[in-house]
């Protein structure tokens, strides 16, 4: 898996190194198979961009704090882009979070209007222990 970090807004606080471990541990989650997952990326952006790509391709003329877009299915040559807001991160769910919740997205999973009540808030927070675990 090639990960890059697309970092627009100078947050400083995410590495490839640091989003690679992040996808891993999503895609793991999920059953996909890490060593066959193409090319993922994510851009920390302005709350700008962020509203404009959210009214593109969500008819929302609202900034949010992170969005996912699949270029390709799982074991493509590339899987897609996490594009993260950190402004608009909520306190309880950090940029580091927002990856994961993006890795999700684009390995097929979804939450409709309930988050909390969604498997996919299950498989998240799963994750997230299993991330903060490993730091000991």
């Amino acid at each position: 898996m090639s990960v890059a970090v697309l970092d627009e807004v100078g947050h400083a606080g995410l590495d490839e190194g640091g989003a690679a471990r992040l996808f891993a541990a999503s895609f793991s989650r999920l059953g996909l198979d890490v060593g066959r997952i193409g090319e993922v990326s994510v851009a920390l952006v302005d709350p700008g961009t962020i509203r404009d790509l959210n009214l593109k391709f969500r008819g929302k003329d609202e900034p949010t704090d992170v969005l996912s877009f699949e270029v390709d299915g799982p074991y493509g040559e590339m899987v897609g882009e996490v594009v993260i807001c950190p402004r608009y991160a909520r306190p309880e769910m950090g940029v580091e979070e927002l990856v994961v919740h993006g890795a999700l997205h684009l390995g097929g999973m979804d939450h409709g209007e309930d988050f909390e009540a969604s498997e996919m808030a299950k498989v998240q927070r799963a994750v997230m222990e299993e991330l903060r675990g490993e730091e000991g």
